[in-house]
């Protein structure tokens, strides 16, 4: 059975902010990237990304749209992208597993970031739909990129 995740990309639209997280534990330990997770059995992706969000930043995001597919087909991981401008709640971390925090676009730290974060980002917040394959070596780092 695949492993389906969801990432939410949340846009403070007035501010030109992106809610990011930095990661304290886990394959991702000390990369910045966005809320998401693993998709629950019975649960639908947009379910999927709402919960997540919610669980990690104490945000509900009201109007979550897919803005992107990503495959990692050597990590047997499948990510459906969404993206969110209404939001609500009080941005809080989940202590033990994130930091959540509110990054300016123009301030973005792709240097902290995942290869494949870095690469389909850009084309995410310039409102293009990103549908790529990623190979991974064992030591984590793209070998080839594949739009599908």
């Amino acid at each position: 059975m695949k492993k389906e995740a969801s990432l939410s990309i949340v846009e403070d639209v007035n501010n030109r902010k992106f809610l990011m997280i930095r990661h304290h534990r886990g394959i991702n330990k000390g990369c910045m990237n966005f809320p998401g997770g693993k998709k629950e059995p019975d649960e639908t992706m947009r379910d999927c990304v709402i919960r997540e969000t919610f669980e990690e930043t104490g945000l509900h995001i009201e109007n979550p749209i897919e803005v992107g597919y990503i495959e990692f087909p050597t990590k047997d991981f499948y990510v459906h992208v969404f993206k969110s401008t209404k939001f609500s709640g009080t941005l809080h971390d989940k202590k033990d597993e994130v930091e959540a925090s509110w990054i300016d676009e123009d301030k973005i730290p792709y240097e902290q970031m995942r290869e494949a974060d870095k690469n389909f980002l850009p084309e995410i917040i310039a409102g293009k739909y990103v549908k790529r394959r990623f190979i991974y070596d064992d030591d984590f780092h793209v070998t080839d990129v594949i739009d599908l």
